[in-house]
């Protein structure tokens, strides 16, 4: 899916010109980003959507573990992202596969 990129602000390229336009670009990466991210109400328009990993970041519990991989899958599901794999074990690099 293609969508502004955000890099701390909206990216912006400028063409041989000098203009500068917004930038456009596969953007599913950035978006799951997002939605691992945020938490519950951070988008007013959706106030279910986000997962907010980080609460579960620091947890050793296997509960929690089930958890998150059960709340990710929801997540994504909810922005109409199909997760074909989804593997939580590692918190600090989490594999999803799948395609929006």
């Amino acid at each position: 899916m293609k969508d502004f990129i955000i890099d701390e602000d909206l990216l912006i390229i400028k063409d041989a010109f000098g203009n500068g336009d917004f930038a456009i670009q596969e953007a599913d990466q950035q978006n799951i980003e997002h939605l691992l991210l945020s938490q519950k109400g951070s988008y007013k328009e959706f106030p279910i959507l986000g997962v907010g990993i980080k609460k579960y970041i620091n947890s050793p519990d296997a509960t929690s573990r089930l958890r998150l991989e059960n709340e990710i899958d929801k997540q994504l599901s909810y922005d109409n992202f199909y997760v074909k794999t989804l593997d939580v074990n590692d918190l600090q690099n989490i594999k999803i596969d799948g395609n929006y």
